[in-house]
């Protein structure tokens, strides 16, 4: 198991970086989402409390800086994590490379022009039926052992059987090398309101019988506890050098009724309480192969 380092990315310095952000078109958040927000909103400025914890976390894990270093972003659309992390790791020279659904050429191109990164097609959920039938390849075209750090932000909730996005990080990852998941908490306390006052706390899950084989981006098929996801890692082959409830949710920029202004300041003082948190943070390790005895 490999030590872990403080965190390379100063608060200070990653607040300037989302302030001074241009986001691609791609990035913009949906014009039926505008009304949601104060200001014009993006994928950065909407996730960055998300992106502060996976960043912070990740820097820790970075070879050193003489090293060379590859990255990949699996579920990578709309590309911001690649895009913050050129800017963040910049003069240092990485391979970035992200992989997923939703890759047209021209997000493709965007992404070369604007922070070098590679563009891969991967279906990584193969047992979900309407995906299965489009012909993306389930295997990302990359070869065993070859990336240094993996980031799977947000995703897994939004696979029907996450077990094969983690087979295919532990192929891809060096040994020693490093996978950072970050998936909403199950646990968190705004489900547990919902319980409390007879509401679902099942209203973020796709819904049933939803059926729409031109959307590849789909919502939450479930959430998890930090235990199940800590069982993904396991199951693949992964040893678990972190985990952590984070608070990672930032709705300074909401357009918010008096009620749920009630309701956020009555979340507060539950978020001492770490499995009520938000978010879940994990990172696994590939082991090392012990050298042969000959």
């Amino acid at each position: 198991m490999s030590p872990k380092r403080d965190a390379m990315i100063g608060r200070d310095v990653y607040s300037r970086l989302v302030q001074d952000y241009e986001p691609l078109a791609f990035e913009e958040v949906w014009t039926t989402e505008r009304r949601r927000f104060r200001i014009p909103m993006n994928h950065v400025l909407k996730n960055r409390e998300r992106f502060w914890e996976a960043l912070r976390t990740a820097s820790r894990y970075f070879p050193p800086q003489d090293d060379n270093c590859t990255i990949a972003d699996l579920g990578t659309f709309p590309g911001s994590l690649l895009r913050l992390l050129r800017n963040l790791l910049s003069p240092r020279e990485c391979r970035l490379i992200g992989i997923g659904l939703m890759i047209s050429e021209d997000f493709r191109q965007a992404m070369v022009n604007s922070c070098g990164a590679e563009i891969l097609t991967a279906n990584l959920d193969p047992r979900n039926d309407q995906l299965r039938d489009k012909g993306y390849p389930s295997r990302i075209p990359l070869d065993e052992d070859n990336v240094d750090v993996v980031f799977a932000l947000e995703v897994i909730e939004h696979l029907l059987s996450p077990s094969h996005l983690f087979a295919e990080a532990f192929r891809i990852c060096r040994p020693g090398g490093h996978v950072i998941v970050t998936t909403p908490n199950v646990t968190r306390i705004g489900n547990v309101f919902k319980l409390l006052i007879g509401r679902s706390n099942f209203d973020r899950l796709i819904p049933p019988d939803y059926d729409d084989p031109n959307d590849e981006w789909r919502p939450h098929f479930r959430e998890y506890a930090i235990a199940e996801v800590v069982g993904f890692f396991k199951r693949a082959g992964f040893e678990v050098v972190e985990q952590r409830h984070a608070i990672a949710e930032d709705t300074r920029y909401n357009v918010k009724s008096s009620s749920q202004r009630l309701v956020d300041l009555a979340k507060l003082p539950f978020s001492m309480v770490p499995h009520l948190r938000g978010t879940l943070v994990v990172v696994g390790q590939k082991p090392h192969v012990p050298d042969k005895v000959s």
